[in-house]
């Protein structure tokens, strides 16, 4: 087999190094990209719970009003007797 250049030969374990060191970049970057994409998307998803427990807790505060509107405007009131 023939023997390759010396200056070849020096070149070519920097050039797999530098190219797997390049990969391992690439591989981070994207890695960052998707827990960004997911931090992102769990964000969206706990401002839209507090919407919905906001909502929810409104209409928990408005029940017992509704409650004695009912009970006001029942045609057969609740009395004690019942």
């Amino acid at each position: 087999m023939p023997e390759l250049p010396s200056g070849l030969t020096e070149w070519l374990p920097s050039g797999f190094v530098t190219a797997f060191l390049g990969l391992l970049w690439y591989e981070q970057k994207a890695g960052e990209a998707r827990l960004n994409k997911r931090m992102d998307e769990l964000r969206e998803d706990l401002k839209e719970l507090r919407r919905d427990q906001k909502e929810t807790r409104q209409k928990v505060d408005e029940l017992p009003m509704k409650i004695l509107e009912l009970l006001r405007t029942a045609k057969h009131p609740v009395t004690p007797e019942r």
